[in-house]
């Protein structure tokens, strides 16, 4: 009987030790910069309908479906605009794209699967469907 219980809390504590530590660090503000970015997750043929998180330098900034997209704010500055989806193993990475953004401007990234290959590229404004303004309650 003891050794079940010897099991059981070796088990525990190893599982402990590989929980992921709390670093303290504010989550990113990406509603106050002066340039307007819109990511758009296009629909394609071969895109398998999974959800993209898209992230600004490292940070999480959004997670998309297919036909969404997101109006994000970012200050003047070049930023790797990417992400990952969520699988069976863990993160897939997706490639990213580098953005300069000027005060005032206002630039647009497309994430597409094309040829079974997924990618983020900069678009012109008026290539994609703007967020829809939801109204605050």
């Amino acid at each position: 009987m003891s050794y079940r219980f010897t099991l059981t809390a070796l088990a525990v504590f190893s599982l402990l030790g590989c929980a992921k530590p709390v670093t303290g660090e504010p989550a990113a503000d990406f509603t106050t910069g002066p340039t307007l970015v819109t990511v758009e997750h296009a629909w394609t043929r071969v895109d398998d309908g999974t959800t993209v998180v898209v992230t600004v330098d490292g940070k999480d900034a959004a997670a998309l479906k297919v036909g969404e997209s997101v109006a994000l704010r970012l200050p003047e500055g070049t930023y790797q605009i990417g992400g990952y989806a969520r699988s069976l193993i863990g993160k897939v990475s997706v490639d990213s794209v580098k953005l300069t953004t000027s005060v005032k401007g206002e630039k647009a990234v497309e994430y597409a699967v094309t040829k079974n290959k997924a990618g983020f590229k900069e678009v012109s404004p008026d290539e994609i469907n703007k967020p829809e303004d939801k109204p605050e309650a």
